[in-house]
């Protein structure tokens, strides 16, 4: 050692005992600024009830969708009119399409997982059947293409019947949907 030093024994009073809570405090603040909340932070839901829990993470699921709505109008569709554009000038355009002005695109991303996905099947039944959501958001939630998930569905059924599978046993693609009452009908 230099002079005048001495080796010594580590204090035993570090951390304190309110070393836990600082550092608790520390990851609330970090994920605030985030928006994520502080189980997902932490790694850890003990201190959390299922309400508590599925609250939290329902205000977190939702900035992302803000995000991702940013995403798609800051970055995504520049680019993609950009290589759009490019390809365009370079003649990779497959002759026969519309002029890329009309066209429309969508952007898929991974869906969320279910908490409680008895519940959420029940929910959209419900909201396809009163005509409050359709195909293509329920899809689109799950991160899916509604379009590719009805012909896989189709190619199921069709293998079923063709593998003498009772048709009875499959759930239809979309449930009955009663047909709307008044005069807009």
């Amino acid at each position: 050692l230099p002079p005048g030093f001495d080796a010594s024994q580590f204090k035993p009073e570090q951390p304190t005992g309110t070393y836990k809570d600082f550092k608790g405090e520390l990851l609330n603040e970090i994920g605030r600024c985030l928006g994520v909340p502080f189980n997902v932070i932490a790694g850890n839901s003990s201190g959390y009830n299922y309400s508590s829990g599925r609250l939290d993470h329902q205000i977190y699921y939702r900035g992302i969708e803000v995000d991702r709505s940013r995403l798609r109008g800051v970055v995504l569709d520049p680019v993609f009119r950009a290589w759009v554009q490019e390809a365009a000038l370079a003649n990779e355009i497959p002759a026969g399409l519309p002029a890329w002005a009309d066209w429309s695109w969508e952007w898929f991303f991974d869906g969320f997982t279910a908490i409680d996905p008895l519940k959420d099947a029940n929910a959209e039944s419900v909201s396809l059947s009163t005509g409050a959501m359709t195909l293509s958001e329920i899809y689109a939630a799950k991160g899916m293409d509604w379009e590719d998930a009805l012909r896989q569905r189709a190619r199921e059924q069709a293998l079923c019947r063709q593998l003498g599978i009772i048709a009875n046993e499959l759930p239809p693609v979309i449930p009955d949907v009663p047909e709307p009452v008044g005069a807009a009908a």
